[in-house]
C-alpha cells in the first residue's frame, strides 16, 4: 500500500477538525489557544485507520483568513483533501480560497465533505449542493462525490471511511528515487530526548543514522530515531508524517519552512526563474516588481516577482516571471509555490519554480530563453539540463553540481544525461573521477572556435610548426583539465595533432619558398660547422639582413621541433649529429672510467665550459649522466 497523507481544506468553522476527531478520535486541536477560542489557529495532525487496513497521516488546518499562511504549510506536502464546507452556511470566502489554493499545488484527489448535516433541512442542502458544485466544476474534485455528514450525530461518517479507503486504494505513485527532503512544520523538545522536527516527507526514503543538512541555514546533524504516528521506525518512506530527532541542534538553530534533507543534494537559493499563473479571479492586474508573499513547502517569505516580457500580468494570465526573494529559500527544480498578495493578503496565484539562482538574461537571448522555459516547463529533467547548459548556469557542470538544481540524486542526473548523450544533446568527459557534462552547442562553437584560432595562427605564422597548448587553451577561456579532454578528442576527431606543447591542424605541413629554403640551409650549416661550439641566437641572426629576425627565430624552432638541432638553453643550440657524437665519446669514456668531470668532458670535446656544461646538462636531463653531489658525473645506467 502507498503511503498517504490525507489533508482538509473549507473556511472557518465548518467542523473540519471536529470531523477529524469523529473519523479518528483524535482531536487535532493542540495549542492549549485553540482550545480556549475553539477556533484552529495552526496546523494539527492525525491518523486513520480505514478498513482495508490502509492508515492515512491527517494534516488539519486552519480556515481563519489570518491563518492561510499555516494553511498553505499543512497542503503542501499531501496526497489528497477532504474539502470541506458546512451545510448551514454554505460556500464562503475561504472556502474559495482554499480551494484555488489546492489548484495552484496540482492536488489531484479529494472528497468534497457536507458537514453539520444535523444543522440543515433537506431543501436548503439541495441548494448548497448545487452551489458546491458550481463551484468546484472544472477542478480535480469536480467528478468525486459530495459526502453530507454530522460529526455530532454520527451520520455520514462510516460513508465518508469508505469513500476515503475507495480514493486511497487507487495507487499513489512516490517518488523513492529523490533523496529525502522533509520541509519542517513543526520544531520542539523532549526531555530526555532533545530537538525533533516535523513535516510531510515529501520524497526517498531516509534512515537513523543518516546525514542531514538543514538548508537553507546550512547546519548538519543526524537522525538519531525517527517516528510515525507515535510509533518508532529504523526508516522513513515518501508520503509519510514523520518526526525525526536529531543531533547537535537546538530549537533556535531552525525555523519552520527549512528543510531536512541528504547533505549538498538542495542550494540556497536567492532568486528564480518560474512559471507564474494569476488566478482568473484576481482583484486586477499585478504589476511588475510587485511586492508579494511567496510559500513553497513549509515556507513563507517576502520576494519581488519580475516580468520577462511585459510590465503587468492580467488576472487569468500566464507568464515565466524571475522572483527575487527578500532571504534565502530552499526550492529546486518543478516545485510548486503559491502567491500571496503584499496588502490586502489574499491568494492570488502561482506555480513551478524552473531554474533556481540563474545567470543573468540578456536582452539578446530573451526569446530564446522563453522556450527554455517552455521547454523546462513541460517537459523533465532531459530539458531542464539541456536549458541549464545553454542559458541558466555554466555550459558545462560537473554532474554532481546539476543534482542540487533538481533536489535529484545524481543517479538520475546521470540517466537523463545518457539520454541526452545518444540524442547528441551534450557531450560527456571525464576529469579524474568527475563526469562533466558539455552543451553540445557550446562544443561545436568552442571546436569552430579552436579551428579558427589555429588556421588564423599558421596563416600568420606560416614558418611555425604550431601554436603552443597553454596559448590556445587561454584563447578559448577553457579550464585546463577540461581543455586536455577536449583537446584529446579533437585528435581523435583528426581536427588537430600535437608535437610537444604544440597544436597544429591535421596535415599541416610548413612550405617553405626559395628564399626561405636557402636561409633554412645556411642556418643549419653554421650550426654544423660550430660543431661543440654553436654560435648563439644573436650570433645566428647576426648573419641575415635585419628584416629577416622573426623568420630566423621560427627557423631554428622549424629545426628544434625536427629534432635537426638539439635546444641547449635559450642561447645554445646544437646539430643532432653533433650531440650524438658527444654521447658516443661519453659511453667510450666509461668504459675506462667510472667518473667524468666537467673539466673531463671538455676537453674531450676540445671546446669551453661556455658550450660543454649546457651540453652537460642536456645529458644529465636526458638520463644519461647522473650529477653527484661532488659535481663529478656518473653514468645513469
Amino acid at each position: 500500500m502507498s503511503n498517504i497523507i490525507l489533508g482538509t481544506a473549507g473556511h472557518i468553522d465548518h467542523g473540519k477538525t471536529t470531523l477529524i476527531k469523529a473519523l479518528t478520535g483524535i482531536d487535532a486541536d493542540r495549542l492549549s489557544e485553540e482550545k480556549k477560542r475553539g477556533i484552529t489557529i495552526d496546523l494539527g495532525f492525525a491518523h486513520l485507520s480505514l478498513p482495508s487496513g490502509q492508515e492515512v497521516s491527517i494534516v488539519d488546518v486552519p480556515g481563519h483568513e489570518r491563518f492561510v499562511k499555516n494553511m498553505v504549510a499543512g497542503v503542501g506536502g499531501i496526497d489528497m483533501v477532504l474539502f470541506i464546507v458546512a451545510a448551514d452556511e454554505g460556500v464562503m470566502p475561504q472556502t474559495k480560497e482554499h480551494l484555488n489554493i489546492l489548484k495552484i499545488l496540482n492536488i489531484e484527489r479529494g472528497l468534497t465533505v457536507l458537514t453539520k448535516k444535523d444543522k440543515s433541512d433537506d431543501e436548503w442542502l439541495e441548494l448548497v449542493i448545487e452551489d458546491v458544485r458550481e463551484q468546484i466544476k472544472g477542478t480535480f474534485l469536480e467528478k468525486s462525490p459530495i459526502i453530507p455528514v454530522s460529526s455530532i450525530t454520527g451520520e455520514g461518517i462510516e460513508t465518508l471511511k469508505a469513500a476515503i479507503d475507495e480514493m486511497c486504494s487507487k495507487e499513489i505513485l512516490k517518488d523513492n528515487q529523490s533523496p529525502f527532503r522533509l520541509p519542517i512544520d513543526r520544531i520542539f523538545t523532549m526531555s530526555g530526548i532533545g530537538t525533533v522536527v516535523t513535516g510531510s516527507l515529501l520524497y526517498g526514503t531516509a534512515s537513523i543514522g543518516d546525514d542531514v543538512e538543514i538548508f537553507p541555514k546550512g547546519k548538519r546533524s543526524r537522525i538519531r530515531s525517527i517516528q510515525s504516528h507515535g510509533k518508532t521506525s529504523n526508516q522513513a518512506f515518501g508520503g509519510q508524517r514523520i518526526a525525526f530527532n536529531l543531533t547537535d541542534l537546538k530549537v533556535e538553530d531552525m525555523e519552520r519552512g527549512d528543510v531536512v534533507a541528504k547533505p549538498g543534494t538542495l542550494i540556497p537559493v536567492t532568486k528564480a526563474l518560474a512559471y507564474f499563473k494569476l488566478l482568473d479571479d484576481a482583484k486586477g492586474p499585478l504589476k511588475n516588481r510587485e511586492r508579494i508573499r511567496f510559500h513553497t513547502g513549509t515556507k513563507e517569505i517576502m520576494a519581488r516577482i519580475a516580468f520577462l516580457d511585459r510590465d503587468k500580468l492580467l488576472p487569468g494570465e500566464n507568464a515565466f516571471v524571475r522572483l527575487i526573494f527578500e532571504e534565502t529559500v530552499a526550492c529546486a527544480y518543478k516545485d510548486r509555490y503559491v502567491v500571496r498578495s503584499y496588502s490586502p493578503i489574499t491568494t492570488i496565484g502561482g506555480g513551478q519554480i524552473l531554474y533556481v539562482n540563474p545567470r543573468r538574461i540578456k536582452k539578446s537571448i530573451q526569446k530564446r530563453a522563453q522556450q527554455v522555459l517552455q521547454n523546462a516547463y513541460e517537459g523533465d529533467l532531459h530539458e531542464f539540463i539541456q536549458g541549464l547548459l545553454e542559458l541558466f548556469a555554466n555550459e558545462y557542470l560537473q554532474i554532481s553540481k546539476i543534482a542540487p538544481y533538481t533536489g535529484k540524486s545524481t543517479d538520475q542526473i546521470n540517466a537523463a544525461v545518457k539520454t541526452l548523450v545518444s540524442q547528441d544533446r551534450v557531450k560527456i568527459f571525464k576529469i579524474g573521477e568527475e563526469d562533466i557534462v558539455v552543451d553540445s552547442n557550446y562544443y561545436s562553437r568552442l571546436t569552430e572556435r579552436a579551428i579558427s584560432i589555429i588556421e588564423n595562427y599558421h596563416k600568420n605564422e606560416p614558418l611555425s610548426d604550431g601554436m603552443a597548448r597553454e596559448e590556445l587553451r587561454s584563447r578559448i577561456k577553457m579550464e585546463p583539465s577540461l581543455f586536455d579532454n577536449l583537446l584529446n578528442k579533437w585528435i581523435d576527431e583528426d581536427l588537430f595533432e600535437t608535437s610537444g606543447s604544440t597544436v597544429k591542424r591535421k596535415g599541416f605541413e610548413i612550405k617553405l619558398n626559395e628564399s626561405q629554403k636557402g636561409i633554412f640551409d645556411k642556418i643549419l650549416k653554421l650550426y654544423d660547422e660550430g660543431g661543440w661550439s654553436p654560435p648563439s641566437i644573436n650570433e645566428v641572426l647576426s648573419s641575415f639582413p635585419t628584416n629577416r629576425e622573426k623568420d630566423i627565430k621560427q627557423m631554428i624552432s622549424m629545426l628544434t621541433g625536427d629534432r635537426k638541432l638539439i635546444k641547449l638553453n635559450e642561447e645554445l643550440y646544437m646539430t643532432k649529429e653533433w650531440v650524438k657524437q658527444a654521447k658516443q665519446l661519453l659511453r667510450k669514456h666509461f668504459e675506462t672510467n667510472r667518473e667524468l668531470t666537467a673539466s673531463d668532458f671538455r676537453k674531450m670535446l676540445g671546446t669551453t665550459r661556455k658550450y660543454a656544461i649546457p651540453l652537460l646538462e642536456h645529458m644529465d636531463s636526458i638520463k644519461l649522466t647522473k650529477r653527484q653531489p661532488n659535481g663529478v658525473r656518473h653514468l645513469s645506467y
